[in-house]
Formats: C-alpha cells, structure tokens, sequence
C-alpha cells in the first residue's frame, strides 16, 4: 500500500489518526517523521504541528519481513527524539571509512549539542546501543550537528599542532585536557606518521587527556 501523509499536534496524535484511516492498529504501521513545525514566539507560545508519512507494513511473507537497515533505524531514531524535543531539523546519512554518518542541519540544531558536545555524545552514544542492541552488531555511528565536530575538529588539529611544536622545542611531553574517543582519535591519526612527535592515551573511563611527546617515549597505548 503507499504511505499516507498525516499531519497532529503532537506525534501520538498524528498516529493515531494515521491507524484511522489506513484502519490498521499503529504496532503494524511504518511510520516516519517528515516534519515538525513548532509556531509562535521563539518556538514557546503557539500551536505546534507534526507531519509524518505512515504505511502498513507489509505481512504477506512473514518468514522473510521487511526490515529497516541500521542506517534507517538510526535516522528514524534521530528524528523521533527531534520531534519528541519540537526541533525541525533535516537529517542526511552517509558513510566513511566504514562509519554512518548521521548530518543534522536545522535553526535549532544547536540545543542537541550542549557544553563541549556533551548532549550531543550522549545522544551518539544511546543510538549507538539502541542500534547494537536491534541489530546485534557494533557499528560505528556518528553524529554532527550543524557542522559541530568539523569545527572542532579544524580547533583540535590548530591546538595539537601547536602543542607539538611546543614539544619539539621543549623536548617534554604535554597533556591535553580530557577528550573523548573521537576527539582523541583526531589527534591520534594527525600525528601517527610523525617522525618526531608521538601520542598516547591516558586516563580511565569515556574521556581520557592524550599525551604528546619527543619519540622514544613507548609507554601506554594511543
């Protein structure tokens, strides 16, 4: 059957609607968030609108259902959470170096960053379990935001470099503040063929500082 296009104030109303007219109960709907329009002042005072494409899901061969790919899951997971939050955003997915790729653009898109990225890796990190738990695989996932991590990324090599000359000069080893996986993962492949600078991880738990140091020193991993 070919999806249908609804349109509620809020995402439970627009299902609901959507199991009306295509008379199917909403556990046997695909559903997907097309948009969401929060109108008034600064998003606060107003009505809000939901629209949402919503097909049922095909039955006729059970023992082989039609099943979303991690990438579509990912997507829909995302925009499930911007609506549930009354962000509009556009999301596009693509892959690198064997990495989903989730981009989001939108006015508002900066609310699921936070201070330092912090929301946005919490978010990253529940879709990646959401994702690894429905599909019994670990892939990577990553998420940005308004071109956040580009940005950062462009400010951690500016400060790795600058850090390294330091090295160089100094012949001791610095520390960086404390960073996540990727952020270290940044600084770690800017210097792997280095002759003269080497890197390290350091540090317990999801954020660990990474040392730069003269080459001769061996110890840790990166």
């Amino acid at each position: 059957m070919d999806s249908i296009e609804v349109e509620g104030k809020t995402y439970e109303e627009a299902v609901k609607k959507a199991s009306i007219e295509l008379n199917e109960e909403e556990k046997n709907l695909d559903i997907e968030v097309k948009e969401v329009d929060t109108k008034g002042i600064l998003g606060l005072l107003g009505s809000k609108k939901v629209i949402i494409t919503a097909r049922v899901r095909e039955t006729k061969n059970p023992e082989n259902p039609v099943e979303l790919t991690p990438e579509q899951y990912s997507e829909n997971l995302l925009k499930e959470i911007s609506a549930f939050l009354d962000l509009s955003l556009n999301v596009k997915i693509y892959h690198q170096n064997e990495r989903i790729m989730l981009l989001v653009q939108g006015d508002n898109g900066d609310l699921l960053i936070g201070k330092d990225g912090e929301i946005l890796d919490a978010l990253q990190y529940l879709i990646r379990l959401a994702v690894a738990k429905k599909f019994k695989q670990n892939l990577k996932i990553l998420i940005d935001v308004n071109g956040y991590r580009e940005k950062k990324k462009k400010a951690l090599t500016i400060m790795a470099k600058r850090l390294a000359d330091k090295v160089k000069r100094t012949g001791r080893r610095i520390k960086t503040d404390p960073l996540n996986p990727y952020e270290r993962r940044i600084i770690h492949t800017l210097f792997k063929h280095n002759r003269f600078i080497t890197t390290k991880s350091e540090g317990e738990g999801h954020t660990k500082k990474v040392v730069i140091s003269p080459v001769g020193n061996k110890d840790g991993k990166r």
